[in-house]
């Protein structure tokens, strides 16, 4: 049984995998305030669903969040007696090469990302997460080629609610018009529709400028409720993200 973590911006993905399954759960920022709270946290977590913490042989980690590391690592040390593995770019992992300016600079979610397409999907693959930035990355010929870095659906509502004193907070949601009506309406369509429309374009740019074709992969919290709404891609995986940490750390426990 592995415990996975997925530090993220916004939140952090907690995961239990066992046979192939994943049972997962959101966390705040908040529960990184220190060790011991984050233990009383995710043990609760896993004693609701009966998880034996002594059957955990392994924590794999990615985070974009630095700050919270340490506290994750020892919260680890002091509770688990489990490897505990933290996915950068140092690895070679399914013999992926970084083909960018600064590998090092790559995040450890989009490594995650790009293993578990190459694992499930093939070669030639681009990865769509859709979080609190969206990101765009491609795998060609079994390497990753580079991509791009989206606001994510929330952060630019959240941008026009800060800096503009009359416009509101509004909920995630594709209307099945292109003319807004109302004020709602109108940021659903400017922010979300326009921001789909781009990608989809993005993709088809990309797929003309390599001159190749790609499976395309979403996953990410801010797609599971608009991924039956839209066309461009073939596949939403909810666990991409960690099925790549726990690819990631198996093969590190090879080493």
């Amino acid at each position: 049984m592995e415990l996975l973590f997925d530090v993220g911006n916004s939140y952090t993905m907690v995961g239990i995998h066992e046979d192939g399954k994943f049972l997962t759960w959101r966390i705040g920022p908040s529960s990184f305030e220190s060790e011991d709270g984050l233990f009383v946290i995710i043990s609760n977590l896993l004693n609701r669903v009966n998880v034996d913490l002594n059957k955990i042989t392994l924590a794999g980690i990615s985070s974009v969040v630095p700050n919270v590391n340490f506290i994750l690592e020892q919260m680890l040390k002091k509770y688990f007696n489990v490897e505990i593995i933290f996915v950068g770019t140092k690895n070679k992992i399914n013999n992926i090469a970084y083909l960018v300016d600064y590998p090092k600079e790559v995040g450890a979610d989009r490594i995650c990302n790009v293993i578990a397409c190459k694992q499930e999907y093939g070669d030639n693959v681009i990865a769509l997460d859709f979080g609190t930035a969206i990101t765009v990355d491609v795998l060609e010929g079994g390497n990753f080629v580079g991509g791009a870095i989206i606001p994510g659906f929330k952060t630019a509502i959240g941008a026009l609610f800060s800096r503009t004193a009359q416009l509101p907070k509004v909920e995630i949601k594709i209307p099945e018009y292109h003319l807004g009506k109302n004020t709602i309406d109108n940021i659903q369509i400017g922010v979300i529709k326009t921001t789909l429309y781009g990608i989809e374009r993005l993709i088809d740019e990309i797929k003309r400028e390599r001159n190749k074709d790609f499976v395309v992969v979403a996953t990410g919290g801010d797609m599971s409720f608009l991924s039956s709404k839209t066309s461009f891609f073939k596949h939403y995986d909810p666990y991409l993200t960690l099925k790549g940490i726990l690819y990631y750390s198996k093969e590190i426990k090879k080493l």
